[in-house]
């Protein structure tokens, strides 16, 4: 079984490394010194009880690309249509695209490319942080969700005992909105705030005022998702404050852009949520501020 992954970041690699012993795996991206590092010293995975480095190949999206079975989509949301011209090139006749990224629209952007009848949308509670070029830290996680008919699950099932080998539990569902707008929730609460205060998940949850601001905008988002008829299983406020405790030594994707100065996923997620919510009238008044916060520090940093 041959499987790309599109993207270097921090959960690129470590699907990257997990999945390398059980397919061939190869990773493909734009970002140079990921690449050279990758192929040069392998991924190196930490953990709280080991250090871990992975042979994986890694082309630039430029390179001729052999035909896979599967491919993963794990970039930044701003990057999705780049991700879905690579995608066409490489995937066979027969195979299937996953995404497991963060926000909204990615899926309806792919489609464009590939259509929907290769493409399956995903959710994953997996957490990592990049450390530098082709190095991150493992900061734990628990199923990962994909989202698919009968004619797909049929064509998934290899992929699917291919991850549960790897350590990465699969969960398939024919309703995964309720579950995207749950970690939407979630991220529109812990990434904004951190972002902008510049501190760990945990953090949040020491301050009685950054806990509430977290809080307020996974309700804000929850609200917005009833609005559209989608219900979340479960309190967003509890799951945020389960979330930035589990990982709590994790420095959120967003906070790792801006201190990278980088482009961050905010008009995905925080600005997503205010711009739907005020179509359909709901009040977004947290969502609404955190996007115009993150926008500006973002130029800032940039």
């Amino acid at each position: 079984m041959r499987i790309a992954i599109i993207g270097t970041g921090a959960l690129a690699c470590l699907f990257g490394a997990r999945l390398r012993p059980h397919a061939d795996v190869f990773m493909v991206g734009s970002w140079i010194q990921g690449i050279e590092s990758i192929n040069d010293r392998g991924v190196l995975v930490e953990d709280t009880c080991k250090e871990e480095t992975v042979w994986v190949q890694a082309h630039l999206k430029s390179e001729k690309i052999p035909t896979v079975d599967y491919i993963l989509i794990l970039v930044k949301s701003w990057q999705t249509s780049s991700a879905g011209s690579v995608a066409l090139e490489m995937i066979g006749d027969y195979g299937l695209v996953i995404t497991l990224q963060n926000g909204l629209g990615n899926f309806e952007r792919l489609s464009r490319y590939l259509g929907v009848e290769r493409l399956v949308a995903g959710v994953t509670t997996q957490g990592a942080e990049l450390v530098g070029p082709g190095h991150i830290r493992y900061a734990g996680g628990g199923d990962t969700y994909l989202g698919t008919t009968t004619y797909k699950r049929d064509r998934l099932s290899k992929l699917v005992k291919v991850f549960e080998t790897a350590g990465f539990p699969i969960v398939i569902t024919d309703d995964l909105q309720g579950l995207v707008w749950g970690k939407l929730a979630v991220s529109s609460g812990i990434n904004a705030v951190t972002a902008l205060l510049r501190v760990r998940n945990g953090e949040l949850l020491a301050n009685p005022d950054s806990e509430q601001l977290m809080t307020a905008a996974a309700i804000e988002t929850a609200a917005v998702a009833l609005a559209k008829g989608i219900k979340i299983p479960y309190d967003v406020s509890e799951r945020a404050r389960e979330v930035a405790s589990l990982t709590s030594e994790n420095r959120s994707s967003m906070l790792q852009d801006v201190l990278r100065g980088v482009p961050t996923e905010i008009d995905f997620i925080n600005c997503a949520v205010a711009r739907i919510g005020i179509s359909l009238g709901v009040p977004v008044p947290v969502n609404t501020i955190l996007c115009k916060l993150v926008r500006s520090a973002s130029s800032i940093a940039l």
